[in-house]
């Protein structure tokens, strides 16, 4: 992972030298299309020190409720951020385990409790409708569930599958060598 950290703290500062050449102001800051919050505290923070550019939002996608510690919530804290993403997609057990998600809506719970005990971050909620053995009444239930944790947005998605989904493997795998 240090590698690699090492190579995006480059493309940050190229980034940087860019933005300050053309006189581009940065209206948003998002650090995530993924989960960022999978690395650990000390590497986070020094990702974070080179996303600095006096944007007036500054987001990060925690994404996964695992990878969210209060060492790395307080870290993101201290860098300015803003604005965080707790992507439940379900909040039924059920569903978490089909889709192969490692946690329980409960740990969706903890997550969004720690986030809010540290403070200071609006909280974004991802959704998937359509996910496999969700219904309506499940799906109705995961809603109202996210609308009573009271973040400040909740976005719904619908299911897309792309190709190396595990879904899309486990049907290819099935339809190639069921029989």
């Amino acid at each position: 992972v240090e590698p690699y950290v090492d190579c995006l703290i480059r493309e940050l500062e190229q980034t940087k030298e860019i933005i300050a050449k053309k006189r581009i102001k940065v209206r948003a800051v998002y650090v995530g299309g993924g989960t960022p919050t999978s690395i650990g505290a000390q590497l986070l923070d020094k990702v974070l020190q080179h996303c600095h550019f006096d944007a007036p939002e500054f987001t990060v996608e925690a994404g996964r409720p695992d990878t969210i510690t209060l060492d790395k919530l307080r870290t993101l804290r201290v860098h300015g951020v803003d604005r965080i993403s707790v992507n439940p997609q379900t909040m039924s057990d059920e569903i978490l385990n089909v889709i192969g998600r490692r946690h329980s809506a409960q740990d969706i719970i903890n997550a969004f409790s720690a986030v809010r005990s540290v403070g200071g971050m609006a909280v974004n909620m991802d959704l998937i409708a359509g996910l496999p053995g969700d219904t309506v009444e499940s799906f109705e239930h995961s809603l109202r569930q996210a609308i009573a944790l009271d973040p400040e947005n909740i976005t719904v998605h619908t299911l897309t599958l792309k190709r190396a989904s595990r879904i899309v493997i486990e049907d290819q795998w099935e339809n190639d060598y069921a029989d």
